[in-house]
């Protein structure tokens, strides 16, 4: 059986090590997962009876995929019971050369609150090899924050360069990470045949060994540790027992245990899971600043209990202080104190000041004073006073923009400044303030915004008036988000309740569920009809592995999105397949035989994600950045590197699938401006080529607070199969028949969106099309383009664009090229209210007109939302580029609209886009435009 909770991935075959203390679970060498080659490693690591928090441990002796261990085999020691303990041995070698052997060893003992672990490292080659033996812990972004001590560091970091690793490099006793969400536990590792280890610390991946060595042929190192996890809130309980083995592997004296209480005006207070009250504790440094961030030496972080009590173990025979930290900011002064060899020192009490209370009723229809019984809403909070463009650092300075921050933000509700609840009443703990509180139910209900100012130990209590605008959405559509994380992923920690709480909340009627490399479905957190959940993955390669002319770094090649699936718990990633090493084909060609709903194989979606994104750690997550496509260059045989690239079959059979062979492509990925006009150019590029494809928009969602869940979205209207063109169809997302609905996002059935409802048909009396990936090829000479746009009252939305083969075309008359349409006026501006916002009349333009000066057939978009400020290629690669001060930030509540809308969507810019109208003008067969020259 697994273990509970979502990071969970031990499958059939694979090893559970357990005592009264921890589970253990080691993948076989055959079950690889994460960026090691294959099994051999750490995959689940959690206190007895709680969750696992652990993404991998893996080993490696070196950077580079080359450098990763490779295990061929494993066996199980048995011997004498008396022995009491229980022993697993992986042997191997080194990816890159099987003469570079690798034995690790997994103990577990009896009352032991870890694994203990030893690798051994043989260097059979004739020639010296410089080499570093190290476990690699991939926390993916803060799903556990890393900590270790030393001068300047502690939940600080270095900047990882892997161009110049060694100003990362850094020793220390011994490494920690504390979890931000639910089930609560931390954990550590400590070296055990030496004082100290060598490495660097990232929150994405932390490598943790030996020191970097030459090793002379016949030669070899080991590294023993001990890697430990423990129950309980904050990072203390693990580093008390990190301390405490040193002081038995090394004679180190023992820790002293450090107690107090934390109250505000004589009253204890309860810490709330470390968000009304958390403290760090340290060495203090040299200087006229002892206090400042780079020079202070942490060593642990407490958790208040249950009557405000703390207790935290610190080396003996030092001068400490404690900062407390309340919502993730200083609180008060830290305090000083010395600790010498007694077993226990108590420092008293604590003084901070008292949190606020806020109170908030979130109600549908006005004069309510209890919530229907399932009202779905998220409460967000705005400092009053923070002025623009600013962000305040919290969490012992670690995240910008959480201000106030309520919770951990990759934690579960609260998180940052927001919060999500299934019956609209909201009970939070808030630091003293003036804000702005706002309820919303997405971006098709009505928003409500309160102005509390609560001083400190005093509370605050409103009603918030939500009702939903169902007028905006027309019939037959849907809305859903084809990109989303939760626990399952190794860079996201929300628990799963409270990541389908964020569906509803914002108003999804589908999601795919799309975690990295493991197939789920939130099975058991939906609790109803109104969302329709469809299983999927995000295969997303880890391993640099791809050489790219030019680059000094082998590259990773993807992010693909795959749905439908079947989720086979019993599996390795739940049955879908290891997509390291592989080019986007062969992925493709991996799940081809995958595809299921209701147990019946289907045609399924394949989904390129953000195709230009940055790079992170090394890997380009854009999978045409990293080949360094032009979208301005032809994807012809011969023309570039990348155009080869994308037309290769790398799968080698008859049905196997090209680079280039998904079927949509994310035009919108997120909140970023930026992000939209790059993907968005590449996506005109294609459809100017004629290799056409959907677009799709999603929020790619990892948190409750750092990215919004559904902004954007989709908006999937039905149309009829081909094959049946007289029978109607709708979406109904109580009864949704899934099949149906990927056959429309395959064919561009839909409208990206981040909150305007555009509504576009082009008709000629006769008939009426839609927008779509089927070429339209009857029309009479008096069609017209009709547009409709609506949004909510908070959503602006100035201007129409309608875009024809890349280019602007339309006016206020449709007479003349280059010139959006100011729909401002009819939409009043901006407020709150309850009344949508809409033209006052459908906008009608001659197609004619717009398809003037246009030779031979044609691509048509329409886009509504706010102007774009000017965008140019600075850096000429083919991709517009914005100016500083054109990209979004912090807009300021009394000159600009997005104000009410930035506090729901931060950074988000109002826009949304249809699919094309491919119009074949001879009626011949569409031809696609080409390129621009």
């Amino acid at each position: 059986m697994r273990l509970p909770y979502a990071k969970a991935r031990g499958a059939k075959d694979d090893i559970l090590l357990e005592n009264d203390l921890v589970r253990v679970v080691l993948d076989v060498p055959s079950h690889p997962s994460g960026l090691a080659p294959t099994g051999g490693s750490i995959i689940d690591l959690a206190p007895k009876d709680s969750g696992d928090q652990i993404n991998s441990i893996y080993q490696a002796a070196g950077l580079l995929p080359r450098d990763a261990v490779h295990y061929d085999s494993h066996h199980i020691e048995s011997g004498d019971p008396s022995d009491m303990f229980v022993a697993v041995v992986f042997r191997g070698h080194l990816e890159a050369d099987s003469r570079v052997t690798v034995v690790t060893r997994y103990e577990l003992r009896p009352c032991e609150p870890g694994v203990r672990v030893r690798s051994d490292l043989y260097n059979g080659t004739p020639d010296p090899n410089t080499l570093y033996l190290a476990d690699g812990l991939l926390w993916g972004d803060n799903s556990a924050v890393p900590f270790v001590p030393g001068v300047g560091l502690g939940f600080r970091a270095p900047k990882l360069d892997l161009l110049d690793i060694e100003s990362a490099w850094r020793e220390w006793p011994f490494v920690a990470a504390r979890t931000q969400a639910t089930p609560d536990a931390s954990y550590a590792v400590v070296p055990c045949d030496r004082t100290q280890s060598a490495g660097f610390n990232d929150p994405t991946l932390t490598a943790s060994g030996v020191p970097l060595t030459t090793t002379l042929p016949g030669d070899g190192i080991s590294f023993e540790r001990f890697i430990i996890a423990v129950p309980g809130l904050g990072l203390a309980p693990a580093v008390g027992e990190a301390l405490r083995a040193r002081a038995m592997l090394h004679g180190e004296a023992a820790p002293v245990t450090v107690t107090g209480r934390v109250v505000a005006g004589g009253t204890p207070i309860t810490s709330n899971d470390g968000r009304a009250a958390s403290l760090l504790f340290y060495e203090p440094g040299f200087g006229p600043d002892p206090d400042e961030p780079a020079r202070r030496k942490p060593w642990s972080e407490a958790v208040p209990g249950t009557g405000g009590g703390f207790s935290v173990a610190l080396p003996a025979d030092r001068t400490y202080r404690v900062q407390p930290y309340a919502f993730g900011l200083p609180a008060a002064p830290p305090t000083s104190f010395v600790v010498g060899r007694g077993p226990v020192v108590d420092i008293g009490d604590l003084t901070l000041p008292a949190s606020a209370h806020l109170r908030a009723t979130v109600v549908t229809v006005p004069g309510q004073t209890i919530p229907d019984e399932k009202t779905y809403a998220e409460l967000v909070l705005i400092p009053v006073d923070q002025p623009p463009g600013t962000d305040v650092p919290s969490f012992y300075g670690l995240f910008p923009g959480c201000t106030p921050m309520l919770g951990p933000p990759h934690g579960g509700s609260p998180a940052c400044n927001r919060a999500v609840k299934d019956d609209g009443m909201f009970d939070l703990l808030i630091p003293p303030g003036h804000y702005y509180v706002y309820a919303t139910r997405g971006p098709f209900a009505a928003l409500d915004r309160g102005e509390i100012a609560v001083g400190a130990g005093g509370a605050s209590q409103l009603t918030l008036v939500v009702p939903s605008l169902p007028m905006l959405l027309p019939a037959g559509v849907v809305s859903g988000d084809f990109h989303v994380h939760g626990a399952a992923s190794y860079d996201s920690s929300i628990p799963d309740n409270d990541r389908v709480l964020s569906f509803l909340s914002a108003g999804l009627d589908v999601v795919v569920a799309t975690d990295h490399d493991v197939a789920t479905s939130y099975a058991g957190a939906n609790p109803t009809q109104r969302l329709t959940i469809i299983p999927g993955v995000e295969q997303t390669p880890n391993i640099p592995w791809f050489a790219v002319p030019g680059e000094d770094f082998p590259q990773t090649l993807g992010h693909i999105n795959f749905w439908p699936l079947e989720v086979k718990p019993l599996e390795a990633r739940n049955g879908v397949p290891w997509d390291e090493l592989r080019e986007p084909g062969q992925m493709m060609d991996d799940l081809e035989g995958l595809f299921v709903f209701a147990g019946m194989p289907v045609q399924g979606v394949r989904q390129l994600n953000h195709p230009f994104a940055d790079s992170k750690l090394g890997r380009d997550q854009g999978f045409l950045r990293a080949i360094g496509y032009d979208p301005r260059t032809p994807i012809a045989p011969g023309a570039s590197f990348a155009a080869d690239l994308l037309l290769r079959t790398p799968g080698g059979g008859p049905a196997s699938r090209r680079n280039i062979d998904w079927d949509v492509q994310e035009v919108m990925n997120g909140a970023s401006l930026g992000d939209w006009l790059r993907y968005r150019a590449f996506w005109f590029s294609l459809l100017s080529q004629g290799i056409v494809r959907a677009g799709t928009a999603n929020s790619d969602s990892h948190t409750l607070a750092l990215e919004q869940v559904g902004y954007p979205r989709n908006l999937v209207f039905c149309e009829p199969y081909p094959s049946a063109p007289l029978v109607p169809c709708t979406h109904d997302r109580e009864a949704l028949d899934p099949v149906k609905f990927d056959d429309d996002v395959r064919r561009g059935h839909m409208v990206g969106t981040n909150g305007p409802v555009l509504t576009v048909t082009i008709s000629d009396g006769i008939n009426e099309f839609r927008p779509g990936l089927d070429p339209i090829q009857v029309l009479l000479p008096s069609a017209e383009l009709v547009i409709n746009v609506a949004a909510a009252p908070w959503i602006p939305v100035t201007e129409v664009r309608v875009i024809v083969n890349g280019r602007i075309v339309n006016d206020q008359t449709g007479a003349a090229a280059g010139k959006p349409i100011d729909v401002s006026a009819d939409f009043g501006g901006n407020h709150l209210g309850t009344q949508p916002l809409k033209l006052k009349y459908p906008l009608k333009l001659s197609l004619a007109s717009l398809l003037k000066g246009v030779a031979g057939d044609a691509w048509l978009i329409v886009e509504a939302g706010l102007a774009l400020p000017d965008a140019v290629d600075l850096d000429d690669d083919g991709l517009p580029d914005l100016a500083d001060a054109d990209i979004p930030g912090r807009p300021d509540r009394v000159t600009d609209p997005r104000f009410d809308f930035h506090a729901i969507a931060p950074g988000a810019w109002p826009a949304a886009f249809t699919n094309p109208f491919l119009i074949d003008v001879a009626g011949d067969g569409w031809k696609a435009p080409g390129l621009a020259p």
